[in-house]
């Protein structure tokens, strides 16, 4: 089971992204299905005679979604429950601040919960703010 502040841990991560990443993939996808991957090696090493080492599972057995480069997949983050609002963040969103570089921002809530993230596409900011949204009903 992942913990709030792993979920935290990964949003930081996720809006700290220049871009889609397939370490991140995989890292969501491990804490939204701890174990999954890790059984599927097994049937894909036994596959290969158990020649595969621990080092190859992230190139054998990937995410089944890339959640950080499509936004209908990261749209299967948000838990259930939680509405969103997604727009274009620009020196007119924030008083008194300017972005140096425009950022996309998702924000979800759920009754008076709310879980945002920011980040430079789309799918990582709803990535971030799903995490976040996790973290909240786990903490």
């Amino acid at each position: 089971m992942t913990t709030a502040q792993q979920w935290l841990d990964l949003a930081e991560r996720i809006e700290a992204a220049t871009g889609a990443n397939y370490q991140l993939d995989c890292d969501i996808w491990d804490a939204l299905y701890p174990g999954e991957r890790d059984a599927r090696f097994v049937k894909v090493n036994a596959s290969y005679g158990g020649r595969l080492g621990p080092a190859d599972r992230d190139g054998y057995v990937q995410p089944l979604r890339a959640v950080t480069a499509s936004l209908d997949a990261a749209l299967t983050l948000v838990p259930e429950g939680w509405d969103g609002v997604l727009y274009l963040a620009t020196e007119y969103t924030r008083p008194c601040a300017q972005l140096e570089t425009p950022a996309m921002r998702a924000r979800f809530s759920m009754d008076y919960e709310s879980a945002t993230g920011e980040a430079v596409t789309l799918p990582l900011a709803l990535c971030a703010a799903a995490c976040r949204a996790r973290a909240g009903m786990e903490g």
